[in-house]
């Protein structure tokens, strides 16, 4: 009897956790047992779509992208973009699905657990992304319903799983999953030994946009600063993100271009070049090569969710400001700030700023070792996808799914 499972997300960072431990699902169990379905609510679901998983759902981006408590105006944005008609969607689906779904496993926060919990009315395994005890744990309400509505929570840290389990909560941790996001070919895209390399990486959200053109003022300073040192800059293009939106946004600054990187220039992973008029060149990366940029890099300048908690992982700083959009607020920064052990460096909102901090980083390398340490702390090492996948596996006869 085939072993019929259901993905659900909301994020483009959980999509990518989610496809993740499906890419294991793939590798170990039997296909002809396995019926996988995924339902991203944010965004198109693009990490499920690239493993040939059939995506349930609208699949309608948001204008808060999934940030609507934000603020008031971000709610106000959704209503008024069908959000609660895109809800009842995916109610429906859910209910449709119910009668097909042997295991749902839920990738994100509370409110998926909730929806998962009320019209899936299947065994859910929940991995709680954003919750962690080092910035103060999980409501009381969102205890409880965990211990009513999960067969298994897989907690993102160990100090998180103990918590969990001493209100009553079949809780484990196996390690961070958002680490097994991360694929590292080796390649370096032309960049020079022992010259600097800064990772940016915008977003994967509309504000990612905005952002880069703060960065960009950012990246022009760090140059002109580290000159005659040839500074290398890689930017990560989530898969939620598109050149041309981006070469409309760059008409604003007319200091900028961008040109369109040769055939084998795409094939390492770089896809186009933003340059500057005083020949500062920023190389465009491909987001399959994130996990290449992240390991390229000394620093990275972040206004990211989960990206920059990988970095972060792998032990570089990041160098992050607040954005014009509903995702990376002071408040959400502070918060991942302490999350990750101070490892997020949290400048004002403009080039100066950034390049300042950039370069500070780059000439303490005492700084660089503590975040290592604390990345190695915070995150975590890769290898959960492949244990949660053969929990999945052996649901329910495994002890821990009781």
């Amino acid at each position: 009897m085939a072993k019929k499972i259901l993905f659900l997300s909301n994020g483009h960072g959980e999509d990518a956790i989610g496809a993740a431990i499906i890419e294991n699902l793939l590798k170990m169990g039997d296909l002809s047992c396995l019926d996988i379905k995924a339902m991203p609510l944010v965004g198109r679901g693009n990490s499920y779509a690239r493993l040939g998983i059939r995506v349930l759902g609208p699949c309608q981006e948001m204008p808060s992208g999934g940030f609507m408590r934000a603020g008031l105006s971000f709610l106000w944005k959704d209503l008024k973009a069908g959000w609660l008609r895109m809800l009842r969607k995916y109610v429906n689906t859910l209910k449709m699905e119910q009668d097909s779904t042997t295991l749902m496993v839920c990738v994100g926060d509370v409110f998926l657990l909730l929806l998962a919990g009320l019209f899936g009315k299947r065994p859910i395994i929940f991995l709680p992304t954003a919750k962690s005890d080092y910035i103060g744990g999980h409501y009381r309400i969102e205890k409880w319903l965990m211990r009513r509505l999960c067969k298994l929570v897989i907690a993102r840290d160990e100090r998180t799983a103990s918590s969990l389990r001493s209100s009553g909560i079949n809780a484990i941790y196996v390690g961070n999953a958002m680490m097994d996001c991360l694929r590292i070919t080796g390649e370096n895209f032309e960049t020079e030994p022992g010259s600097p390399v800064i990772g940016i990486l915008p977003g994967s959200r509309k504000e990612a946009y905005d952002n880069l053109m703060t960065i960009l003022d950012g990246v022009a300073i760090i140059a002109e600063k580290l000159f005659p040192q040839k500074a290398h800059f890689l930017l990560c293009l989530a898969s939620s993100l598109e050149l041309k939106k981006m070469e409309l946004v760059l008409l604003k600054k007319k200091d900028w271009a961008m040109k369109e990187a040769p055939a084998e220039k795409k094939r390492k992973g770089i896809i186009a070049y933003l340059v500057s008029e005083k020949g500062i060149i920023v190389k465009i990366v491909e987001d399959r090569f994130f996990g290449d940029v992240l390991n390229c890099s000394k620093v990275i300048i972040g206004t990211s969710g989960m990206a920059n908690e990988q970095a972060v992982g792998l032990g570089k700083p990041v160098v992050a400001f607040s954005g014009k959009g509903a995702q990376i607020t002071k408040r959400f920064l502070r918060v991942q700030r302490k999350l990750l052990g101070g490892a997020v460096f949290i400048v004002e909102s403009n080039g100066s700023a950034v390049a300042e901090k950039v370069c500070f980083l780059l000439h303490h390398p005492e700084e660089l070792r503590k975040v290592k340490k604390v990345g190695e702390e915070r995150m975590g090492r890769g290898g959960a996808a492949e244990k949660i996948a053969r929990l999945i596996l052996s649901f329910p006869s495994s002890p821990l799914s009781s």
